[in-house]
């Protein structure tokens, strides 16, 4: 199965699957983020066009995480002119983290990635992320609100 078409009908498990985000999942994404650590007042943070600019635009790649058409996570970089991409955000919703759904959310990604020929994945980590990232093996300088970078292509 072509990578295209896998990532429409999505990577099943059971009856939960990682696919490609897609216009109709716009407000359940953005409605994921009105939640710590995104959230910095009464409002849903992040303005909608931007979640919309993430999922329907060609250089950005946003996965969602579904069970029972419920979308539980998602994971959405942009591709940036080096070749890298930068993800903005992995989120999934409060009642489901610490269930391997954003680990299996950041694998798919990297995978889509390096099938794609992105040469490294960039992010940044803060509070629970952190550690996430340090247990993919991403580089850090260890400051408080920390920058990740992982290489997909030997130098």
């Amino acid at each position: 199965m072509g990578e295209t078409n896998r990532l429409q009908h999505g990577i099943n498990m059971n009856t939960q699957s990682i696919r490609k985000a897609k216009e109709k999942d716009i407000d359940l994404i953005h409605n994921i983020l009105d939640m710590e650590p995104f959230k910095y007042n009464e409002e849903v943070p992040y303005d909608r066009s931007w979640i919309e600019q993430l999922v329907v635009n060609d250089r950005c790649l946003t996965l969602v995480y579904e069970t029972d058409g419920e979308i539980k996570g998602f994971i959405s970089g942009e591709k940036m002119v080096s070749g890298a991409i930068m993800i903005w955000f992995c989120a999934v919703k409060t009642e489901y983290q610490k269930s391997i759904i954003g680990i299996r959310l950041y694998n798919e990604f990297e995978k889509v990635c390096s099938e794609t020929g992105v040469t490294a994945i960039l992010a940044y980590g803060y509070k629970t992320s952190a550690g996430m990232l340090d247990r993919l093996n991403f580089y850090s300088n260890e400051m408080t609100y920390r920058e990740f970078y992982k290489p997909l292509v030997d130098w």
